[in-house]
């Protein structure tokens, strides 16, 4: 339960209300990520989340910058940056 705690707070900071991060939990919706996506200790919270998103549910760019309410390069340099840590 402190992991998901320490979750929430991250994403908190990150600028996400309670009811996005509850959202993005959320199964079997196109926008949601199932909790283990975020248990990489590699990744932020973020990076894990964008990587879900363009890997897992081949979402594109735009796509996943409009549902995390951020912009498009963010999100592509976000990406590019967790496929090198996961490198």
């Amino acid at each position: 339960m402190e992991e998901i705690d320490n979750l929430v707070e991250n994403l908190r900071k990150k600028g996400f209300s309670y009811s996005e991060i509850f959202k993005l939990m959320q199964k079997d919706s196109l926008d949601s990520v199932p909790i283990e996506v975020l248990q990489n200790r590699k990744l932020g919270s973020l990076q894990s989340i964008v990587v879900y998103f363009k890997d897992k549910k081949k979402l594109s760019f735009h796509k996943i910058a409009v549902l995390l309410k951020r912009d498009d390069r963010t999100i592509w340099a976000t990406y590019n940056k967790a496929k090198k840590k996961l490198k």
